[in-house]
């Protein structure tokens, strides 16, 4: 009697999953960027964020990571949900460490992930090698990422290149405003006159153009 084929398994890391979205949030400081992320994200259970001012720590509901092994252990296939923010010092090597364990993350199960000042650990060049496997090739696997900088035109260009929403708050810098004015198809003017809290974005998937302001409340816990 022939053998039946068996079915091959799908292996829960490479399962199906809806694409996910890359988010570049710019502004100036207090212009409300991270509170929009976080009015996104408030609801979500499995959340990890490169912190390095303890912002998220101490104010969104997540958990304080301080060492490489600590977040290894909560980030790894089968770990308990959780919303973390890994507080470090600000380097090259660090930066790549957490990129390196924001892959095991995303492929781990669905969540969301926030990098905050990106021009602090990235370049106007080509994004840092784990960096740019996250941004070019992790959305498969259906997170929601949210690049956040106060300078763009400093941050790596792979980031602009590969967004699926350019979301842009008052602007400091007339270099940054004329920047994002290009990212997004506008004349200047229409950044340079936001004020703080007000927001103006595009989506590059449905190519819509929409604006609105961003309430100052907590989120919910």
């Amino acid at each position: 009697m022939q053998s039946q084929p068996q079915k091959k398994k799908t292996h829960p890391l490479i399962e199906r999953r809806p694409d996910g979205a890359l988010y570049v949030v710019t502004g100036a400081t207090r212009t409300g960027k991270t509170t929009w992320v976080a009015r996104r994200v408030e609801r979500c259970r499995r959340l990890l964020v490169w912190d390095a001012m303890g912002e998220w720590a101490d104010q969104f509901h997540c958990h304080r990571v301080q060492s490489v092994f600590e977040l290894a252990q909560a980030v790894k296939p089968g770990a308990p949900p959780r919303r973390l923010a890994f507080v470090t010092t600000v380097t090259p090597e660090n930066f790549a460490a957490f990129c390196r364990l924001a892959w095991v993350f995303i492929r781990a199960d669905m969540g969301s992930l926030v990098v905050e000042e990106l021009a602090d650990v990235t370049s106007p060049g080509k994004a840092p090698p784990y960096w740019g496997e996250i941004i070019r090739k992790g959305l498969r696997f259906g997170p929601d990422v949210y690049a956040l900088t106060q300078r763009p035109s400093e941050s790596d260009k792979t980031v602009m290149g590969n967004a699926s929403v350019l979301h842009v708050h008052q602007m400091a810098r007339d270099e940054d405003c004329r920047y994002m004015a290009r990212e997004l198809r506008v004349e200047p003017a229409l950044i340079d006159g936001l004020l703080p809290y007000h927001w103006i974005e595009r989506d590059r998937r449905t190519r819509e153009l929409s604006n609105g302001i961003v309430t100052k409340r907590r989120p919910r816990a």
